[in-house]
Order: structure tokens, then C-alpha cells, then sequence
């Protein structure tokens, strides 16, 4: 990020602070301010993946939607959604909640509900950004229709089901973005990319044969050791690893995760898997070519490092803005009041 794009977040972060501080934000988009309360229950079941991904291309295709990121984020904003509870019991009512939302007021919660992981993984976060840059467009209406429109859908088919309980092993039991992105995607374009991501009974089987082998076979062994997949799709293979990990009584966040994929779409939905599934910090997502770019292994690992200094520095920036701009208001209001 360059110096002017810094200035700029900072800028902005410590606006929005202030604004709604004082309580006087007039922003007609603001999930804090200008959404509704008034949430019906919605009926919501939690239904397979395959299932999920085809009402959510429908949902989005229906509505006059074309391309593929908008849907494929609105799914992923909604499963990282920070609310998390036992068993997902709070799952329905957040559910009723952001069905209720008008679009624009619901573009913006889903924006916020992505920035929140930028504090903890500015890396992965920066990876997932292709599946969130378009909330910062101005949407026209049959885009904005399209949002709102797969918004329901997926709360309907559960998506909070799948990724709101507290216990990672349950928001690990399928992944979601391999089946929205692999539904959003025509049979021709999904050929034209040579982008067939593995099964996820066929992922669970190769994973429990590889166990009881005894064999590693790029897989992670010893707690402390790194499993590397160079065509890593959205990460199906190291989810059904990390569920092994987990039978076995031991934690992924113990080992090191390296998933390499040439598909912009997919190594977002990866990112994003990383963090639903809680792999842990050593789990990075590099996007590139890993046969044309042999160090793209070192760069990753290099690239989360630095993002996250350069996260540490951004956020000592903006507490110092804030607290600045803070001292300036008080002074001009003892100021004007003498």
C-alpha cells in the first residue's frame, strides 16, 4: 500500500470514529444508523453445498446478475460474519436481521463484516480483496437487486448454519465457497480454466486412506510441520485434513498451511477458508503460477510478514490520529464556549 493510500485509510478510519462518536452520521448506507429493526424470522435449514451454490447462482442469475465476484462475496462477507455462537444457536436471529436490511445498507454491513478480519490477517484479507472490492462501487440497481436477492438465498440455506457456531470443526464440515464459485461458473468457463475442484467425500477419502497408510504425501505429519498444495482451489484437501487432525484429538493451528492457486476467484475463497476454518496463523494463500514463479512459496510467506507489520503501523497511525483529532475538538469546544 503506498503512502497516499495509507494517508487516505487513515483519513477515513478516523472520520468514521468521530462521526459515529458523536452520533450524527447522515450517511444513508450506514448498517449503524440506517438500518431497520423491524426483522421478521425468516425460515432458514442448513442444506448441503451442492444445494447452497445452486440457490445461489439462481438467486443471482435470476435477478439479471453477471459477474461472478458479487454473489461469490455477498456468501463469503456472510460467512465470516463475526457473530459466532454455541451450536449456532444465534444463527437465525442475525439471519433475520440482515434479510431485513435495505440493499445499501446491506452492501455496507457486508463490507464491515470483511473488514473486520484486516486487524487479524491483513494478508489473507488482502488476498480474499476480489471477492469484496466491489462494495466500494456505486452498484446500479439490477446489481444492487442481485445482492439482496443472494443475501436471502444463502441466509435461507444456512450459511450462518455452516459458519456461525463456535467450534471451527463445525464450520468445517463443507466448503461453501467451492460450491457457490464452481456453480457460479458455466461449464464452458470452468473447462476454459481446467477448474474441476476436487469432491468434497472424494477430499475425506483421500485424506483417511493417507492416515491410515501411515504416510504424509504433502500432507502434515508432526505438530509443527508445513503441508504445501500448489493448485489449491478454495482449499478442499486441507479442510478434510484439518478435520482428520481434529479426530485425532490434535489442533491444525499447530501446523503450517501453504496453499498456492493461479485463480483469482478461488484463491479468495481460499483466504476467506482460512480463516472460517481457523487453520491458524501459519496458514497463508499465495496467489500466482507456482510453475512459472518457482519462490512463490518464499514470497508468500514473506508478503504475510510484511503486511502484518505494515498492519501494526497503520493501526498506531490511527489510534495517534484519533487521539489527536479528539484533543483538537475538545480544544475548539473549550475554546468557543469561553
Amino acid at each position: 500500500m503506498s503512502a497516499a493510500s495509507t494517508a487516505a485509510l487513515v483519513t477515513e478510519v478516523v472520520d468514521q470514529a468521530l462521526t459515529h462518536k458523536i452520533q450524527n452520521c447522515t450517511d444513508p448506507s450506514c448498517a449503524r444508523h440506517a438500518g431497520t429493526t423491524d426483522c421478521p424470522p425468516i425460515t432458514v435449514s442448513r442444506s448441503p453445498g451442492s444445494i447452497f451454490g445452486e440457490a445461489v447462482a439462481d438467486a443471482w442469475y435470476a435477478a439479471g446478475g453477471s459477474r461472478p465476484d458479487i454473489p461469490a462475496g455477498v456468501v463469503a462477507a456472510l460467512a465470516l460474519w463475526p457473530q459466532k455462537s454455541p451450536g449456532a444457536e444465534a444463527a437465525d436471529t442475525i439471519a433475520a436481521y440482515i434479510a431485513a436490511q435495505p440493499p445499501r445498507v446491506l452492501v455496507r454491513g457486508l463490507a464491515e463484516s470483511a473488514d473486520y478480519y484486516w486487524r487479524l490477517r491483513p494478508d489473507l484479507w488482502t488476498t480474499a480483496r476480489p471477492l469484496f472490492d466491489w462494495t466500494r462501487e456505486d452498484l446500479h440497481d439490477t446489481h444492487l437487486a442481485g445482492v439482496q436477492a443472494v443475501t436471502r438465498a444463502a441466509l435461507r440455506h444456512g450459511v450462518l448454519q455452516h459458519t456461525g457456531d463456535t467450534d471451527p470443526a463445525e464450520r468445517s464440515r463443507t466448503d461453501l465457497m467451492s460450491w457457490v464459485v464452481t456453480s457460479l461458473r458455466h461449464h464452458h468457463s470452468r473447462r476454459s480454466l481446467g477448474e474441476y475442484h476436487t469432491p468434497p467425500d472424494i477430499s475425506d477419502l483421500i485424506t483417511a486412506m493417507l492416515a491410515d497408510d501411515g504416510t504424509t504425501q504433502g500432507q502434515p505429519h508432526q505438530r509443527g510441520e508445513w503441508a504445501l498444495e500448489p493448485a489449491a482451489g478454495t482449499g478442499g484437501l486441507f479442510r478434510s485434513t484439518a478435520q482428520e487432525l481434529r479426530r485425532r484429538g490434535e489442533d491444525p493451528a499447530e501446523r503450517g498451511w501453504v496453499m498456492l492457486e493461479l485463480d483469482s476467484l478461488a484463491a479468495a475463497g481460499a483466504a476467506v477458508n482460512v480463516l472460517v476454518w481457523e487453520l491458524g496463523p501459519r496458514a497463508v494463500v499465495g496467489r500466482g503460477d507456482v510453475l512459472a514463479q518457482p519462490d512463490l512459496v518464499e514470497e508468500t510467506l514473506a508478503q504475510a510478514r510484511d503486511m502484518g507489520r505494515h498492519r501494526d503501523d497503520v493501526m498506531k497511525t490511527i489510534r495517534f490520529a484519533i487521539a489527536t483529532r479528539t484533543a483538537d475538538q475538545l480544544l475548539a469546544a473549550l475554546a468557543a464556549s469561553g
